[in-house]
């Protein structure tokens, strides 16, 4: 079989095809300030069987302001202020309802009271909801006609209320150009989340926003699978940025709850350390900028790392491009040789800091010059497209919460809000409480996590409450 991985970059987009676990095809497209022209073009050059994608697109679209007015609907029963929150969307509404801890619903809401704004996606948050979505389901149904897009908490697997208010109101924001820009590549089987585990694209609508760092993530599984190394920190040198990201057992170490532009989130994220020394860094007689720009040698207009690396002779752009340039660049601020010594001691000093003493593999396109200019470390076959395959050979990777009520005698799965039936008054033990979460929410975990109490009324046992939490880690599962 022959299996794509696509990673979008800041500077391209990179695609690679692997059949029989080898590197078959790859192509590198100069993004050039688009991204759905450029992805569309490396998939038609490229045919396979299955198509898996990686993307920053919906955190760009944050990034730069792009997104979606948010209304948002919150239902937070008794006991809890939620004008705080208000501050996350564009405009905020309360409703009347209550879902109390169990799962039980004790106030139905009026789904005809919702007033959203025209022109808003609507983020639907109720408290307890990832204990029974009843209530948000029955909002998100009555506005999704008129909304941009609907996003409801019960989506989010878990988190406290405010955190799921703020990743339910985030990915609300990007949901709809999300939409647009899997729909306009054509058919693809899996979206990298930011943990590397590979997703639906069904799954990855659910929750935008969990594509938080997929490429550093990336990153990490293409390093693993091409290196046959399991523990090391990733040097992944990208246009932008340096982004270092350390690998546990061949998958990269995570975050639980990042923080997202100020804000509290319940996504799941690789732990990525970004330093601004990317190749197309911007110099200034201070010194290494955070502006980015083309390499002059490239066709650029100002001086960058990478026309530092040309003059210092770690880097030879051609036959694409002019090294005379890199010269007439760097000669506005000095001698060409004087600033690229001057900048190249400043960037290695910076990344030697942070790497000495680390089992270090390099990736990306410049891997090979950093590798050289710091003497740390070792570069990764196929550096340039490295993230291109960790998508290729990304495994499925799944997260799920199930909520088990004997009492009443059903059970909910998160994130799908799935009800099932279970036999009334029955108390499980904790394997049968697995095995059971494991079958409804429908695959095999690698780490699970349990919460059970009894239910007595009266002096007499009634039933059970529990929460299952399920894990299927990410890692490399090669065509």
């Amino acid at each position: 079989m022959r299996v794509l991985g696509l990673d979008t970059g800041s500077t391209h987009v990179d695609a690679v095809v692997l059949e029989d676990g080898e590197v078959v095809e790859s192509v590198k497209v100069l993004r050039d300030g688009r991204l759905v022209e450029p992805t569309k073009k490396a998939l038609r050059e490229l045919e396979a069987d299955e198509r898996r994608v990686s993307t920053t697109l919906p955190i760009n679209a944050l990034v730069r302001d792009r997104g979606d007015p948010v209304h948002l609907v919150v239902i937070p029963g008794p006991g809890l202020d939620p004008s705080p929150l208000g501050e996350l969307a564009d405009s905020m509404e309360v409703v009347e309802g209550y879902v109390d801890h169990k799962g039980d619903v004790v106030e139905d809401v009026d789904p005809d009271s919702v007033t959203a704004p025209a022109e808003h996606a609507v983020a639907v948050v109720s408290k307890f909801s990832q204990r029974n979505s009843e209530l948000e389901a029955k909002i998100a149904e009555a506005v999704r006609d008129e909304a941009l897009a609907v996003v409801p908490g019960h989506h989010v697997p878990r988190g406290s209320f405010p955190r799921r208010v703020a990743t339910a109101v985030l990915s609300a924001r990007v949901k709809r150009v999300t939409r647009r820009f899997l729909r306009s590549i054509g058919d693809v089987d899996g979206v990298l989340r930011g943990d590397g585990g590979l997703q639906t694209p069904r799954e990855a609508l659910r929750v935008p926003v969990n594509v938080l760092h997929s490429g550093p993530a990336a990153g990490v599984l293409g390093a693993a699978y091409l290196s046959g190394e399991r523990d090391f920190l990733l040097a992944d040198v990208g246009g932008s940025t340096v982004d270092l990201v350390r690998a546990r057992d061949g998958a990269p170490m995570v975050e639980r709850n990042a923080t997202l532009f100020g804000h509290p989130t319940s996504v799941l994220a690789a732990k990525v350390r970004s330093l601004p020394l990317g190749g197309n860094a911007v110099l200034s007689e201070d010194g290494v900028t955070e502006e980015t720009s083309l390499p002059a040698c490239y066709g650029g207009s100002k001086p960058t790392i990478t026309d530092a690396l040309v003059v210092a002779g770690y880097h030879d752009p051609e036959p694409d491009g002019d090294p005379r340039e890199s010269r007439r660049a760097l000669r506005e601020l000095g001698d060409p040789e004087e600033v690229a010594e001057r900048v190249l001691v400043e960037v290695r000093r910076e990344l030697r800091e942070r790497l000495e003493g680390e089992k270090v593999l390099w990736a990306g396109g410049l891997a090979e010059e950093y590798r050289e200019l710091t003497g740390v470390g070792e570069v990764v076959p196929h550096h340039p497209v490295c993230n291109a395959v960790g998508c290729a050979v990304a495994k499925r990777a799944r997260e799920a919460t199930v909520y088990v009520h004997t009492e009443r005698g059903y059970g909910h799965v998160v994130p799908a809000g799935e009800r099932f039936e279970v036999e009334k008054g029955r108390v499980y033990d904790e394997e049968e409480l697995v095995e059971l979460a494991s079958e409804v929410a429908g695959f095999e975990p690698d780490e699970v996590s349990v919460r059970a109490f009894e239910i007595v009324r009266g002096g007499v046992r009634v039933g059970q409450w529990a929460e299952v939490w399920l894990y299927e880690r990410p890692g490399v599962e090669p065509p």
